[in-house]
């Protein structure tokens, strides 16, 4: 008996394999192979013969459509929402992130996708592959290197984007995808100074997502360091293993039912240490929060003296702390704690009004130049010309997505964070009673919120409530004469020469 092997196209993937099996009966009717003869990456075919050789082109055929019908079910092509904005026109450079997230071509075959291997909640990572070893390999680099987490990014040109789903099951974390798109629009809608990530609404097909990402997310966090992270995977393939039966589909599926939806945003910085984001030594929850209160710019806030006055006050508040003292040295500028005041308000105010349940120890920050010219201020990463110019630690808030979501805990209002403040930025307190007055006539701002960030009604109806509760607090210290206006750019890039500004209540 004559005997030739047929070489099978190099699909691993497990539609694949699957679809072979369910194959194998049918080309065995053939009178093609035997079912035993499906060894590795070859088929051994029966003697040659002018009838046999049609039934191996028949196996050939069978074989390269199996083959193609594995890779469709394998691609993974992105439908990109970007959600319109509180403002009435973005920032060149926010408009810019956004047209280059919308613009990430999955169909590359320089473009990768990674499961989240570390951490507490899954997510994905994506890759550009150009110019570097696996350049139009992407597949080969999926298989090879995203097992290694984080460093997959070293052996990658760059990181194009981070995407992050929702997910709430009953043994994972916490995370709220429409969270971190409101905290960048509400970012803008406040101008903060600190710094928040952009972010764009992204879609993927269900299966595709589940095959391609779920599936090596479930194979590489099966660790007993990793629990919560693979209690995470395990529920995202629940969830897309059959989305109509899932409990949570409205966080996570599409209307239709056929996409898996998140968003895309790109992470920078560094962690602050107890300088910023406290001690952190009563543990998580209130304890934490009420922790994060006696660092020297929270604790400078609460003090109702003139600005230089209250940094001194603060700093030798918090280096009562051993912990604190360490992690506040002599040569720390008054204008850095100045900074970190500004810095706070926002954040008590973005945390307050949507719902933050995990902000401490997620501080982060960039070294930044900042000078002004005029009114307005400027910031960059190298030196720049302006004599003026000093270097400062700029706040960034990456991590958003555990806010929002009815069951999340408010630890900054639960705590009183917006409590006893003495110091504020004057436009930031007239722009924070400018929404809370939208708010209060149900304004475009607070309509854009109910409509268009997948929220349920209580979901909106608890940000509008809450961006009441903050102006009217912020209103009545006004009103009580107990807020000095003294947080102003140049007050606090000079606070020493701080001005204390007058503002209509």
């Amino acid at each position: 008996m004559n005997i030739f092997y047929m070489d099978l196209p190099e699909y691993g993937s497990f539609p694949f394999r699957v679809k072979i099996e369910q194959a194998r009966q049918l080309l065995y009717s053939f009178g093609a192979f035997h079912p035993s003869s499906l060894q590795g990456d070859s088929i051994m075919l029966n003697g040659i013969t002018r009838r046999t050789i049609l039934r191996a082109s028949c196996v050939f055929i069978c074989l390269q459509s199996i083959g193609l019908q594995a890779e469709a079910e394998s691609a993974l092509e992105m439908k990109c929402i970007k959600t319109a904005p509180l403002v009435e026109a973005l920032a060149p450079g926010d408009s810019a992130e956004e047209d280059a997230f919308c613009g990430i071509d999955f169909t590359n075959t320089s473009t990768a996708i990674c499961p989240k291997t570390w951490s507490t909640s899954p997510g994905a990572l994506i890759y550009d592959l150009t110019t570097t070893a696996w350049e139009g390999r992407k597949s080969d680099y999926e298989k090879a290197i995203c097992q290694v987490g984080g460093h997959a990014r070293d052996e990658a040109r760059r990181e194009l984007a981070i995407f992050k789903n929702s997910m709430n099951g009953r043994e994972t974390s916490g995370t709220f995808a429409p969270a971190s798109l409101l905290y960048y629009h509400m970012s803008r809608l406040l101008q903060t100074r600190i710094q928040v990530p952009v972010a764009v609404m992204a879609q993927f097909p269900v299966s595709a997502y589940r095959q391609r990402v779920v599936g090596p997310g479930l194979n590489y966090s099966d660790s007993k360091r990793l629990t919560m992270l693979h209690a995470g995977w395990q529920e995202m393939d629940k969830a897309l293993s059959n989305p109509p039966a899932y409990s949570h589909s409205r966080e996570i599926i599409s209307t239709d039912g056929e996409s898996l939806w998140g968003v895309l945003l790109l992470e920078s910085g560094h962690r602050y240490g107890p300088e910023v984001n406290g001690t952190r030594k009563s543990g998580w929850g209130d304890g934490q929060n009420r922790d994060f209160q006696q660092t020297a710019p929270f604790l400078a806030l609460r003090t109702d003296l003139p600005l230089s006055q209250a940094i001194v006050s603060g700093l030798k508040q918090a280096r009562a702390d051993t912990a604190m003292a360490k992690a506040l040295p002599e040569t720390i500028s008054p204008a850095q704690v100045a900074w970190w005041m500004h810095e706070i308000t926002e954040i008590v105010i973005l945390d307050t009004i949507l719902r933050q349940q995990d902000r401490i120890g997620n501080i982060d920050y960039q070294w930044r130049w900042l000078w002004t010219e005029g009114k307005a201020l400027h910031q960059s990463p190298s030196k720049p010309d302006a004599s003026t110019a000093t270097k400062l630690q700029v706040s960034v808030l990456n991590d958003n997505d555990a806010g929002v979501r009815s069951s999340y805990a408010n630890y900054a209002r639960r705590t009183g964070m917006l409590d006893s403040w003495h110091h504020m930025d004057p436009g930031l307190y007239r722009r924070i009673t400018s929404l809370a007055a939208d708010f209060e006539q149900s304004g475009p701002i607070a309509q854009a919120v109910r409509q268009n960030y997948r929220l349920s009604a209580g979901e909106a109806s608890g940000i509008v409530q809450r961006g009441i509760e903050v102006g009217t607090q912020l209103r009545e210290r006004c009103l009580a004469g107990a807020l000095r206006f003294d947080l102003s750019v140049s007050s606090v890039l000079q606070p020493q020469a701080a001005i204390e500004e007058t503002t209509d209540c």
